[in-house]
């Protein structure tokens, strides 16, 4: 265990005296895909939901810690399909073709999908998790009953 912390030690050091701090390309993915909205309100509704799910966190992490120096390495950017693990728990994100995000975790997988009328979270089976709306003035987020908990008014 000393070994293997001493060397992710050095690894960093040397990352950081060489001054390459990376493009941050995954981060730079999920923030696109979060504000790519046409609506203010459901840019932060998916805000909201990619920061309960930490995935803005793990996507720094990741990109702090593995892909950066890989690609500062290899010259390459593995982020076709990033695989993210801390304390045991494994997530997995994939970019889509379609502009969906699949997220595994060991709790369930999701997706979410953008469409014209707002955001979705859908489970593997595609079944609806949560949803968000939108018109002129409001965001309406709905459970996976379809029943409005919260909504959001332009001020």
């Amino acid at each position: 265990m000393k070994k293997t912390i001493s060397s992710v030690l050095i690894c960093t050091i040397l990352l950081a005296v060489s001054g390459c701090t990376g493009p941050f390309a995954l981060t730079k993915k999920v923030h696109a895909w979060q504000t790519g909205f046409d609506n203010k309100w459901v840019d932060e509704v998916a805000f909201l939901g990619c920061a309960y799910l930490p995935v803005y966190g793990l996507a720094a992490l990741g990109d702090a810690i593995i892909f950066n120096s890989v690609e500062f390495w290899t010259g390459d950017n593995p982020m076709d399909s990033v695989d993210i693990s801390k304390d045991g728990t494994n997530i997995k994100m994939t970019h889509r073709a379609d502009g969906s995000i699949l997220i595994e975790a060991p709790t369930g997988d999701c997706v979410l999908e953008k469409s014209a009328e707002g955001v979705s979270a859908l489970d593997a089976a595609g079944n609806v998790l949560f949803s968000a709306t939108t018109d002129q003035n409001k965001v309406r987020v709905y459970n996976a009953a379809g029943k409005e908990i919260r909504t959001f008014t332009k001020s």
